[in-house]
């Protein structure tokens, strides 16, 4: 850990991470393969231990998701995202990367990085990919209020309670172990002696391993004491490390590093590497930017630095090493210095390297970092160092110190070049042969009689292998045997689901207990692994959607992660066709397909009947239902059950992302009945309950409060009043008294309790559009009255100049009236007399400020001959101001003669504490 004096603002992070070992598959080699290496693609490997870790940083968590192809690739098997838990401001500003590193809860999602449900999609999505999760987790302290003493207004409720902390003051002394474990390093300092404080952190890791984390980077690790090594017998000695690891969930299966910057006297490295995987190896990634200023490779020798060699995640830079303007500073390293030291670190043995991604200059926190991690000898030395796994490392330097060269077994080299173009004789382990650089430089060496020699460009990365075999997927493909590997459709279909069947009786697999199909398109593009199910008898099976790009075959394989079917080498292909009926949707024929209940509700289930009589499968035998969802979302086969004189039904579930119709048509597995290419179309609505809005607790409010806690003219604002302690804390009834611009047009209105027992009161007022400056509030019981000691309350208003509303009310009206973010509202639209009263379809246009985020929802008819439609939709979070609506049926357009319809939104936001309001004069 770095010291931190600059914490209030940046709080510093190491990033380590420790990784698992597993054994490389059975790798087929080329028959022609002679002393000539062969360039091979390497597979992730299964565990942590032995590949490379990406650290994304400030990458929110869908630009992750959107990488991981491309991350696979790049031969990264791990990534590490940045603190998921609350923060203290809703920023993205890059500047403010230290909001992370002050949480204001220990729980899943925030503003910059995304929701807990980006969260476990980004764990599912990549685990689709063999790679791993990591979240960089703070747990030594809360965020502060400014004064690094007190907590921020904004921290969870439950941590608001003094004997949650050490209240030791913060820490001077940084060469005192007392000082660094008990006092603060700029926030509230947890006492993580507390088993109240263990209990919450158990509850947080365990909810992230639910999540899909694979592991922990515990930020601030020195920080938090242990009860060995320094630490033992000590007045500060706790069991932190022992109740919260060792009550994980999968605990056997995680990796959890810690940061522990090393200053040779306090940070207790020993300690901390006994309860954690992995700590960070500060030391080296100093010794290897010294190197890369001076020029002298030789210089960071053979060890790291004090820290056990099976215990180290390395690094060349960290986000704190490039974020802090120190000591440690990194930010002048070039990128290609980055590119030299990250092989420097990669070809190394047993060391798990960590890669900083860095932010970009006109990036913000969630946005992708640089593109420097997926240079293509940034992956070759990954690759490199996958492939490696097990091997041990024979480390030796030339051309003055300048050049590097690490091999590792007799199976591979690395050579790192920084400097001029030169010629090398060296002493290798290598077998003799002809060996060609994997990354981007030209370069081909020879090994003869123990002597790898050759010339060796300027400035470059030299990756090479010996004769290793190479991975599954060399050979050409080859027909399906019947009998072991099928597939359904066959050929698959490009952009649609393929369930392959894989019979293990009597093969290598026949008594495994776990399968997964090893499979990729067109000569092994985008290697896969997917987990399959048993079918019993020995038979698994894995459904998955042919790329978008196939263009001849999947490429199949099967392993248990030990062992390998690939069918003697040559492994299995799947044809793959572009034939497919054209989605297009159109209304249903109810005549020929009709659905129970007739509109679909998302994650409900619907049964759909086909009547097949006089149409193209009035003869089949078998038929499947062929669907998807919003515009063919997610494509899937479900096989029908006939109900006689040509009927066919299928009971299916509703995705619960599904947002406006699923598409459907039938096969017989040879024909199709697709509406003559145009499909039927189920419309489909969120559910009309809606999801409830989470209770704010007290303690977050002042006397006097709002949401939203902006508010403007003409919108309607709900007015939060806390009286504990006051003249009115105990009265049955209470009515906001109140005014506008020096109480103008007084009101009352009466306010209601937010829940029984809270204490909070609440009022909903329509501010009127006349507001110039400001509300001006008092409380009142009808006896007692709450005036704030004369000077009342003002609540601060933001003048706006309407826009158009809902007008007029006959056509448009919604249910509540005024939008709530996070919250679902209900739109009816009155086509009568309007250019859509015949229509038979009406889809809702909509979108927020100004169409943001366009969106079409197709409506439900009321039935009742009324010309009304209904739908019902989910306010986003980012909406400010409006909701923007307008009406089509595909053809005809109902904007309001252009002026469209808005609803006013108002934000679901905890307000602040006072000083929110501001005194005014007496009134």
């Amino acid at each position: 850990m770095l010291k931190k004096k600059l914490i209030t603002k940046l709080m510093a992070l190491g990033l380590f991470v420790t990784l698992v070992g597993s054994p490389l598959p059975q790798f087929n080699i080329s028959s022609n393969q002679s002393s000539a290496v062969v360039h091979a693609t390497a597979a992730l490997p299964a565990n942590i231990k032995d590949g490379t870790i990406l650290h994304a940083f400030d990458w929110s968590f869908n630009a992750i998701k959107n990488e991981l192809p491309n991350i696979a690739n790049a031969g990264f098997n791990t990534i590490q995202v940045s603190p998921v838990q609350g923060t203290k401001d809703s920023s993205t500003d890059p500047s403010k990367c230290w909001l992370l590193y002050q949480p204001t809860n220990q729980s899943v999602g925030n503003a910059q990085l995304g929701s807990e449900s980006d969260f476990k999609a980004l764990c599912s999505t990549a685990h689709s990919y063999g790679i791993k999760i990591i979240v960089d987790v703070v747990m030594n302290h809360v965020a502060n209020n400014g004064n690094p003493d007190q907590w921020a207004d904004q921290v969870d409720y439950k941590f608001k309670n003094s004997s949650l902390y050490h209240n030791q003051g913060q820490c001077t002394n940084w060469n005192g172990r007392w000082n660094i474990t008990q006092q603060g390093i700029g926030m509230p300092d947890l006492n993580t002696q507390n088993s109240t404080v263990q209990s919450y952190a158990r509850d947080f890791l365990n909810q992230l391993v639910a999540d899909g984390a694979d592991g922990f980077r515990f930020d601030a690790a020195k920080h938090i004491e242990t009860n060995i090594g320094l630490d033992a017998n000590q007045s500060w000695s706790g069991s932190y490390w022992t109740n919260t690891l060792g009550s994980l969930s999968n605990r056997s299966n995680l990796f959890a590093y810690g940061e522990v910057l090393q200053d040779g006297s306090v940070d207790n490295i020993s300690a901390y590497e006994s309860f954690l995987n992995g700590v960070t190896a500060s030391n080296f990634g100093g010794a290897i930017r010294s190197a890369l200023s001076s020029g002298n490779l030789s210089s960071i020798g053979t060890t790291l630095g004090g820290v056990d060699l099976g215990k180290a995640v390395s690094f060349v830079e960290t986000h704190d090493t490039y974020e802090n303007h120190d000591g440690s500073y990194s930010g002048w390293l070039t990128d290609y210095q980055r590119k030299m030291g990250w092989a420097m670190i990669t070809a190394r043995a047993g060391t798990v390297p960590l890669f900083f991604d860095r932010p970009t200059a006109t990036g913000s926190i969630g946005s992708e970092g640089d593109a420097l991690w997926k240079d293509p000898d940034v992956a070759a030395v990954n690759q490199f160092h996958n492939a490696m796994a097990g091997q041990n490392e024979y480390l030796r330097w030339t051309n003055n110190n300048s050049t590097m060269l690490v091999d590792r077994g007799t199976i591979g080299t690395t050579i790192i070049n920084y400097g001029s173009s030169t010629y090398i004789s060296s002493p290798t382990n290598l077998a003799n042969g002809t060996y060609t650089n994997h990354g981007s430089a030209s370069c081909t060496l020879t090994v003869s009689n123990g002597t790898i020699s050759g010339n060796i460009p300027a400035n470059s990365i030299i990756v090479l292998y010996d004769d290793y075999p190479i991975l599954l997927g060399t050979m050409p493909p080859t027909s399906i045997p019947s009998s072991v590997v099928t597939s359904n459709p066959s050929p698959a279909v490009v952009g649609q689901s393929v369930t392959i069947t894989y019979n293990a009786a009597g093969r290598v697999l026949q008594n495994s207990s776990t399968v997964k199909l090893h499979w990729g398109y067109d000569d092994w593009v985008t290697p896969t692994d997917t987990v399959m199910t048993s079918a019993g008898d020995g038979t698994w099976t894995a459904t998955i959607t042919v790329p978008s790009d196939a263009t001849s075959a999947l490429n199949v394989c099967f392993t248990d992660g030990s062992n390998w079917d690939n069918n003697s080498a040559a492994n299995w292909s799947i044809p793959v066709t572009t034939t497919t009926p054209t989605p297009t949707p159109t209304p249903t024929p109810s005549a020929v397909v009709t659905s129970n209940p007739t509109t679909a509700v998302a994650g409900q289930s619907i049964t759909i009947t086909y009547s097949a009589a006089g149409r193209v499968l009035q003869n089949s035998s078998d038929v499947k239902m062929h669907w998807g969802y919003d515009d063919w979302t997610n494509v899937t086969d479900t096989a029908m059950t006939s109900a006689g004189n040509g009927l066919w039904t299928a009971t299916i579930t509703i995705p619960s992302d599904a947002a406006s119709a699923l598409n459907v048509c039938f096969t017989d597995g040879s024909n199709w009945d697709n509406n003559d290419s145009a499909n039927w179309t189920i419309s489909v609505t969120q559910s009309t309950t809606p999801t409830p809005v989470p209770t704010q607790n007290p303690t977050s409010y002042g006397v006097v409060s709002t949401i939203p806690m902006t508010v403007e003219s003409g919108m309607t604002t709900t007015i939060f009043y806390k009286p504990s302690g006051r003249v009115l804390q105990n009265s049955s009834t209470i009515k906001a008294h109140w005014g506008y611009d020096g109480w103008k047009s007084t009101t009352d209105t009466v306010m209601t309790e937010t829940y029984a027992g809270s204490g909070l009161w609440a009022a909903v007022v329509n501010v009127p559009t006349t507001v110039a400056s400001c509300l001006n509030v008092c409380f009142t019981d009808g006896v007692n009255w709450d005036n704030n000691n004369s000077a009342n309350w003002t609540i601060s208003v933001a003048h706006v100049t309407p826009v158009p509303t809902l007008a007029p009310n006959t056509v448009v009206s919604s249910d509540p009236a005024s939008a709530r973010t996070e919250s679902y509202i209900t739109v009816t639209y009155d086509a009568a007399g309007r250019v859509l009263q015949n229509s038979s379809t009406v889809i809702l246009h909509w979108g927020y400020d100004g169409f943001t985020a366009a969106t079409d929802t197709v409506m439900k008819s009321s039935g009742n001959g009324d010309s009304k439609w209904t739908a019902t939709i989910y306010v986003p979070a980012a909406a400010k101001n409006y909701l923007n609506l307008c009406f089509t049926d595909g053809v005809n357009l109902d904007d309001n003669s252009s002026a469209n319809w808005n609803i006013p939104v108002y934000k679901y936001i905890t307000p602040s504490p006072e000083p929110l309001i501001t005194p005014t004069p007496v009134y």
